[in-house]
Formats: C-alpha cells, structure tokens, sequence
C-alpha cells in the first residue's frame, strides 16, 4: 500500500465559485475544463489565489449513483468575468472544519491508486473519522499545477473518532 504524506489543518468556512456539472466522475468535469480553456479562466476568476478546487458534494439534484463536482475558486471571484461567464458560475459553501490533506506527488499516477486505497479508511488509520456534517471533499490544485503529472492534494473534513 502507498504511503501518502499528511498534514491536518483547520479552515474557516468559505465559498467555492466555479463551474459545476452532476457526474459519476470528477473526472468528467476535470477533462473538460483542462481542455475548453476554462482552467485558465479560474485561474483568471482567483485573482490573488490561483489555488483551483475540485469540489465533490451530494445535494438533491444528484441521482443515485452520481454526485456534483464543482471546479472553482475561492469567492468572491476577481472582477471583470465576462457577463456570460459569471451567468455560469456556481457557488457552493464549505463548512468549517479540521482538515486532512493527503498529498500525491503525481496526480495522474497515483489518484487512482489513493482510492483504491479509500481514503475513509487512510483517516480512520490517522485516528480521525469523515465529518460528515461538512459531507464533501476537495482536491486541491496548488497555483504551480500545470499538468496531470503535477502534485495536488485530496481534502477530507475530519474530527475525531468516537
């Protein structure tokens, strides 16, 4: 089994701002937006921050088997998007929590692998449990991520177990 590199952190609650669709796959919404010029777009929309997140939640609009996957920036986005692309912007809330952030060194070669792994039970290995009253994770895409084989890290709210 892989050996992930960790660091816990706590976040205050913010807002995610970016383009979202309902999949059965991140994946999905990640190729197309590294392909039509949207990434750069985000990256664009972060002003400052150009740190990209891929969230992943479930809400009411998502059939079984499917969730949202949401690929943004921290809100409120830099000024000037165009009045097309803001039409299109979604806007999701992240809870405040404790975090655990799993690092891949190479996003393409090992996130499959880190999900095999499930990273349910790599926090429970830690000593901590989902917290399930923030119910999403976030894959981080650092400014520096400029390609499948760079590093990112996954997010997990966590708390402690019991």
């Amino acid at each position: 089994m892989a050996v992930y590199s960790t660091r816990t952190m706590l976040l205050p609650e913010f807002d995610v701002m970016g383009f979202t669709k309902i999949v059965a796959s991140g994946g999905e919404l990640y190729d197309e937006v590294r392909s039509d010029g949207r990434w750069e777009v985000l990256r664009k929309l972060g002003g400052d921050d150009k740190t990209i997140y891929g969230v992943a939640s479930e809400d009411k609009e998502c059939p079984k088997g499917r969730y949202r996957y949401t690929l943004g920036v921290k809100a409120p986005v830099a000024a000037g998007a165009a009045p097309d692309v803001q039409a299109s912007l979604f806007t999701i809330h992240i809870r405040g929590s404790e975090w655990v952030a799993f690092r891949l060194d190479n996003f393409h070669d090992q996130y499959g692998d880190f999900w095999q792994a499930d990273p349910y039970k790599l926090i429970k290995d830690l000593g901590w449990e989902f917290n399930w009253a923030v119910g999403l994770h976030i894959d981080t895409y650092a400014p520096s991520f400029s390609s499948d084989g760079d590093p990112m890290e996954f997010c997990m709210p966590m708390r402690p177990r019991g």
